[in-house]
């Protein structure tokens, strides 16, 4: 599907889950990747997450996208793996350094997160 995607990289809360069985997951960092086609492809293709995030007024759960489809989630280490494949095909997309480089930073400092996934939301 080709749509806009935001990236959320979010700790997920060791807390309870709710009675639809999701749990609050913080959010650490947003991109915003416009159309990165080569990316969201992969990533509208990964597991549904089990957390939800709340929108900028503080009170609403975000568990799907703009297009009514489930959050996706992939771990850190996979969407650098794949932003690299992406980059080594020859893709000169500007949005991609920034994300790269801030989940490589992330990944180094992973010793202090719970547990960092990134959320696809499409819009």
């Amino acid at each position: 599907m080709e749509y806009e995607s935001k990236l959320y990289v979010v700790e997920k809360s060791n807390l309870t889950p709710d009675k639809n069985g999701k749990r609050y997951a913080n959010v650490m960092a947003m991109f915003d990747m416009c159309k990165c086609y080569k990316l969201s492809d992969i990533l509208t293709k990964q597991k549904e997450t089990d957390c939800y995030i709340f929108a900028d007024d503080g009170n609403t759960r975000i568990i799907e996208d703009r297009y009514n489809e489930k959050l996706t989630e992939a771990s850190i280490p996979f969407v650098i793996s794949t932003l690299e494949k992406i980059l080594e095909g020859g893709e000169t997309y500007r949005r991609i350094y920034p994300l790269l480089n801030a989940l490589k930073a992330f990944d180094e400092q992973k010793y202090n997160w719970y547990n960092l996934v990134v959320l696809h939301y499409g819009y």
